[in-house]
């Protein structure tokens, strides 16, 4: 979120991600956040990684439920490694 190519981009950290910093703050606010030193940048930042988390988990646990696990597992390392999973 520090690189340059942030400075001006009006999309959220993540287009599928529901947490309140997506659904609010551009990266390009978060960049500034960032270029000032300023505590809501960070706030932000955990806000989303923790969402991301926490979704991450639901999704195992009913993936574990549904004795789906080994099917979510490979899903989700073939999104990470494709870089399309991320937390930031």
């Amino acid at each position: 979120i520090r690189n340059a190519r942030h400075i001006k981009d009006i999309r959220p950290l993540d287009d599928n991600c529901s947490c309140n910093t997506c659904k609010n703050y551009s990266r390009a606010y978060l960049n500034h956040l960032f270029k000032t030193n300023e505590i809501l940048g960070l706030m932000l930042l955990t806000d989303h990684n923790i969402n991301f988390y926490q979704e991450m988990m639901k999704q195992i646990r009913l993936a574990i439920e549904r004795n789906k696990f080994n099917e979510f597992e490979e899903k989700f390392l073939t999104k990470r490694l494709n870089g399309d999973l991320k937390p930031l």
